[in-house]
């Protein structure tokens, strides 16, 4: 199992520029499994979202859906759930109650 991707508190303009090279070392282990759970991303701790933030999510679950991967984030803030459901990402939002539902 691959260690699990822990959103920051902040994922705006200021700090995508840092994740994105975290997160692609990331993706390159998490896109190669040979399987078709979702990847999950705990999502709790964002308290700070902006389009750059949500722009990089949406990059890393299109590399995903690009492997046959899916990528959900589980367990997210209030705050982020109020920004994806307002930018129509409700897609992104995990079904299953916990991250040890995912691969």
């Amino acid at each position: 199992m691959l260690d699990t991707l822990v959103l920051p508190a902040e994922l705006t303009i200021y700090t995508v520029g840092e994740l994105h090279p975290q997160w692609s070392a990331w993706l390159a282990d998490a896109g190669s499994a040979d399987d078709d759970t979702p990847l999950c991303i705990t999502a709790a701790a964002v308290d700070q979202i902006d389009g750059a933030g949500l722009q990089l999510l949406v990059s890393l679950a299109n590399s995903l859906a690009a492997r046959q991967r899916t990528l959900q984030l589980v367990d997210a803030s209030p705050l982020l759930v109020n920004a994806c459901q307002t930018l129509g990402l409700e897609s992104l939002l995990a079904s299953a109650p916990s991250v040890e539902a995912c691969a």
